[in-house]
């Protein structure tokens, strides 16, 4: 386990619900949750206030409220929230160019080599959740151990504003006795098939035979008894080795379920005028495109279908996007959720379209997502869905 390396990982603590808070002096220390907008969402995130009264995550506002009357509720920003955690990021890199970003609100370090400069891995560590929190306001738990595995492990342990350090000794006594689900990569699904062999700890399953579990698993078996004994070999990617962004997409919760075609291809419309926005800021373009439909008993189906030409207009992607309502989804029950996002992206020039009939679309479109961002999302609809609603 002990490879010479020394890892930290850095978990924020109620992520969005604390970027809310330390924005707005009024709502610190109040039961805060973060929701999408509507009343039908859920929450995404809530401030260790709210979880005082046994909120959680993927609870409904309603039945959130009922545990705790005077919640307040805020809207997501993903801007917002994006902007903290590229300022987080920069704050990083002071202190090693080993900076790998695994979510919008964790990351991993190597300090291997900052330890001649900057101390012992607890005193850099602490550093650096000095400088988050006087340079943000927000605190954060990290874990330090050799490797990334563990170091995950670790910034559980003592959540919020926490710092544990694993390492063999206490990996080999607390820990092992720690639920499985509680390894970083290891899902609730593999979690699930462990516990149907008898496996339920992490100690059990790094002392299971590799060949119990390679015949349950197949190769994936010698991977899952590395984690049960703490094994990670894998390296801490440096800050500037990111790939381009992947996908894109927004998705939207419907005031009310319904199985009318007209409303669903209206809203769905106005998803593709977002992404659209998106790729062109972006300045990208893409090939492929994904609608996502959740039933109102919450089952969800996603289809995905590539054009053989890029993609970065509204209507473009909105025509994918009836391709594969006509050929793959039949909409026999009312839905509660559309999502639409584009995968397959590539850059593209910051150029007007040669064919002005283009370029008064553009305009259009840029013109009222610009008015749905200011006064809330939908505020600018479809004319068929105003006369549907």
């Amino acid at each position: 386990m002990n490879n010479g390396r020394t890892i930290v990982h850095l978990d924020m603590d109620a992520y969005f619900a604390s970027v809310e808070q330390q924005s707005d002096p009024f709502i610190k220390g109040k039961p805060v949750i973060v929701t999408g907008r509507g009343n039908r969402t859920v929450i995404a995130t809530s401030s260790y206030e709210a979880r005082a009264y046994g909120i959680k995550t993927g609870m409904t506002v309603p039945e959130a409220k009922k545990l705790c009357p005077h919640l307040v509720r805020v809207d997501v920003n993903p801007d917002k929230y994006m902007s903290t955690t590229l300022k987080i990021r920069r704050i990083l890199i002071r202190f090693t160019d080993q900076v790998e970003m695994c979510s919008i609100d964790e990351f991993f370090l190597d300090i291997t080599g900052s330890q001649s400069l900057l101390g012992t891995p607890e005193e850099i560590t602490r550093r650096i959740k000095d400088t988050v929190r006087g340079d943000t306001g927000l605190t954060c738990s990290c874990g330090i151990a050799p490797n990334k595995l563990l170091a995950k492990l670790g910034s559980k342990l003592q959540k919020p504003d926490g710092l544990a350090i694993v390492n063999i000794d206490n990996f080999n006594g607390i820990l092992r006795e720690l639920p499985v689900d509680k390894l970083h990569g290891l899902g609730k699904k593999t979690a699930e098939s462990l516990r149907r062999i008898g496996i339920s700890t992490i100690g059990e399953l790094g002392d299971a035979s590799s060949s119990l579990l390679t015949m349950h698993f197949g190769f994936w078996g010698h991977i899952l008894k590395c984690m049960g004994q703490g094994i990670d070999n894998s390296p801490v990617s440096y800050y500037w080795k990111y790939d381009d962004q992947k996908s894109m997409g927004h998705s939207h919760t419907l005031s009310a379920d319904t199985s009318n075609p007209a409303i669903i291809k209206a809203y769905t419309l106005m998803l593709c005028q977002r992404v659209a926005m998106r790729l062109r800021n972006d300045g990208k373009a893409a090939y492929t495109v994904a609608l996502t439909i959740r039933y109102k008993d919450f089952k969800t189906v996603c289809y995905r279908k590539t054009a053989g030409y890029l993609l970065d207009t509204p209507h473009g992607i909105y025509h994918i996007c009836l391709k594969i309502l006509r050929e793959f989804i039949r909409i026999r029950k009312p839905i509660r959720l559309i999502g639409v996002s584009v995968t397959n992206l590539v850059n593209m020039s910051d150029q007007l379209y040669l064919i002005d009939e283009f370029n008064r679309s553009e305009s259009l479109n840029r013109a009222v997502v610009m008015l749905n961002n200011k006064y809330g999302e939908f505020t600018i609809k479809p004319a068929s869905l105003l006369m549907l609603v």
